[in-house]
């Protein structure tokens, strides 16, 4: 890519994520209706649940990127090594991303900066989600961040390749299974906030995890798709030691403001 296009995709990016961004939602309105019992409804399976997840941009927006990782993959072609080493490093270095970004961006603290309180909008995002985790569209990598990774993402590898530490292919089979990984986030996340009954081993172990994360304690269980995470940072207690915490619904954030806005 010269640097006249390099130049265009980060305009056309950054102009994307605002855009979007401007698209909201307030935390109130992630509430579940003051005149229905909060629930998970009635038993869905995997194709319903996939054709609800696709109706929403971000999903739609990653499958897309994905296809178009791969297709640029196999045209660069040069497959080496250097492919296999790249994808192991992924692999591996995921859950500790996830529990990173979960524990210490999505559940951060509000600050004050000058006599006034300040947080992140994904922690009020994330924050939606916490107060109602029966509708799995809280769940979902918000639009304008999905927006975020498709800029960040391939720059982010590009960086490697132009220091000469990686070649063009190996640098492009990263952005192809960072992406094939964060997809497969989505899908597993919004799959476990809906009504479908978990039939595999593994899945249940996924499912069983996220779900004591939002019903019994939110200061444990950060991992999602991999619980490396929470082995290794030791968080991922047994049920009967974890407690109950009082706050796993509003992240102790008591009152919900009708115009704090919360990007979708």
């Amino acid at each position: 890519m010269t640097a006249v296009g390099f130049g265009l995709y980060f305009v056309a990016v950054v102009g994307l994520f605002f855009w979007t961004r401007a698209f909201t939602w307030t935390e109130a309105d992630a509430l579940p209706p003051a005149d229905k019992k909060p629930g998970f409804g009635a038993r869905i399976d995997l194709s319903t649940a996939a054709r609800d997840m696709f109706k929403f941009w971000g999903p739609r927006v990653l499958v897309v990127v994905c296809l178009a990782s791969l297709a640029v993959r196999i045209v660069v072609g040069d497959f080496a090594w250097s492919d296999l080493i790249v994808t192991v490093g992924v692999i591996v270095s995921w859950p500790i991303q996830e529990w990173l970004i979960h524990a210490w961006l999505e559940h951060r603290p509000p600050i004050r900066v000058g006599g006034r309180e300040v947080e992140l909008l994904i922690t009020k995002t994330h924050r939606a989600h916490h107060r109602n985790p029966w509708d799995p569209r809280f769940g979902l990598t918000t639009t304008y961040f999905v927006i975020a990774f498709v800029g960040g993402v391939p720059m982010m590898w590009a960086v490697p390749y132009l220091l000469g530490w990686l070649p063009i292919g190996a640098a492009m089979t990263g952005n192809l299974i960072t992406f094939a990984l964060i997809l497969n986030y989505e899908w597993i996340h919004y799959l476990i906030h809906t009504s479908y009954v978990p039939k595999t081993r593994l899945y249940r172990r996924l499912w069983r995890n996220h779900r004591l994360h939002h019903f019994q304690n939110e200061n444990y269980w950060y991992g999602l798709t991999m619980l490396a995470g929470d082995q290794v940072l030791g968080t991922q207690p047994k049920k009967s030691l974890a407690g109950h915490s009082d706050t796993v619904m509003n992240l102790g954030v008591e009152s919900v403001a009708k115009t704090d806005p919360v990007a979708h």
